[in-house]
């Protein structure tokens, strides 16, 4: 039996429409009276609803409490559902969806919409990042899709979507690429190693989007590892010998240096290949694959830094702008091959 549910999910830029997929879930602007608003609020708060069948409840032994155990069971089977949705949505259109998945503590003061002289006089606490609101639940309580009263989300092309900067804030407006159903159904169809896949790229992607903002380097390692992923899977056939099966140095290998023909791993080659499949094979977009990918391993194998990451660096110079764009082209890339490898792959 399919039981229906509302959430409230938050994005880094204002969701001002809304978006239905089929009869799985739809997206749309917050319209509940009560909920919470701060226009010095960084995180934009929406509705998503879905349903989750009852055989995708799976029993859990977490604590001694039959009750309990049948209630973390409910609500993980709920919270993968959305999960699933916003990191979907996060890695094939330009935007950021997310949940407070494990709300962090920390002392903190109101961020009120006007600054005035009251505040000299107030005091931190110690906070948990929650947003609620009295009778919250009651209000996101439904036994069917609802019909928001607003616009459907503006849908752009492919060609164009992904080549213009998704600059976050209050002065945008969501929009998303016209494949945007494709690759959902696509998406929806995977089953086994596909899926682990596909899930574990968009895993990535997400936890590089997460620490752009504090965690460049990290970020940039975490967004090439989505691609990774993809390429892994997809030369998964291609067959190597070890000669010592302790530290892998090969005997043999269908890939092998141009210049001396010994056998390689090919790892960056793979990853042009991929790329060049996929995403693109024209003559500039493979110098910003090789740029993209001597970054990664620089950060990867050496002591490399971006720029201001370990110590304050208020230098910013042309090379910490191209870099910076680097980091933003690497993001798009991600999308560009989980999209079309999702609706591309044989």
């Amino acid at each position: 039996m399919k039981r229906y549910f509302r959430n409230i999910v938050f994005t880094l830029t204002p969701l001002k429409s809304a978006y239905r997929f089929k009869d799985y879930f739809q997206i749309y602007p917050i319209n509940l009276e009560n909920s919470p608003q701060n226009k010095s609020a960084r995180h934009f708060p929406c509705l998503i609803e879905y349903w989750v069948d009852d055989d995708e409840v799976k029993p859990v032994d977490a604590l001694n409490s039959p009750v309990v155990n049948k209630m973390i069971s409910k609500t993980t089977a709920q919270t993968n559902r959305v999960l699933e949705i916003t990191n979907f949505l996060s890695s094939v259109t330009n935007y950021r969806f997310f949940i407070y998945r494990s709300p962090d503590q920390l002392w903190a003061l109101p961020n009120p919409e006007e600054v005035t002289e009251e505040m000299n006089e107030w005091s931190s606490q110690w906070s948990v990042g929650l947003y609620y609101y009295p009778n919250m639940a009651k209000d996101l309580k439904i036994s069917e899709f609802s019909s928001p009263e607003c616009t459907t989300v503006k849908l752009l092309p492919k060609s164009y979507y992904y080549f213009y900067d998704p600059v976050e804030g209050h002065d945008k407006v969501i929009d998303f690429p016209d494949i945007l159903d494709d690759t959902f159904e696509a998406y929806l169809s995977l089953s086994g190693k596909e899926k682990t896949v596909c899930d574990s790229a968009i895993y990535q992607l997400c936890n590089g989007l997460d620490l752009y903002p504090r965690m460049r380097s990290l970020s940039f390692l975490s967004v090439i590892s989505g691609i990774e992923t993809l390429v892994n899977y997809e030369f998964r056939n291609e067959k190597v010998v070890y000669e010592c099966n302790d530290c892998k140095s090969l005997k043999s290998s269908s890939r092998t240096c141009k210049k001396c023909g010994s056998p390689i791993w090919g790892i960056t080659a793979k990853f042009r290949e991929f790329l060049f499949k996929y995403v693109s094979d024209k003559p500039e977009a493979r110098k910003m694959y090789n740029k993209i990918y001597n970054v990664r391993s620089k950060i990867a194998h050496t002591e490399y830094l971006i720029s201001g990451e370990n110590y304050l660096n208020w230098n910013f110079d042309d090379k910490t702008e191209e870099l910076g764009k680097q980091h933003l082209q690497a993001i798009q890339l991600c999308r560009r091959s989980i999209s079309s490898w999702l609706i591309n792959k044989e």
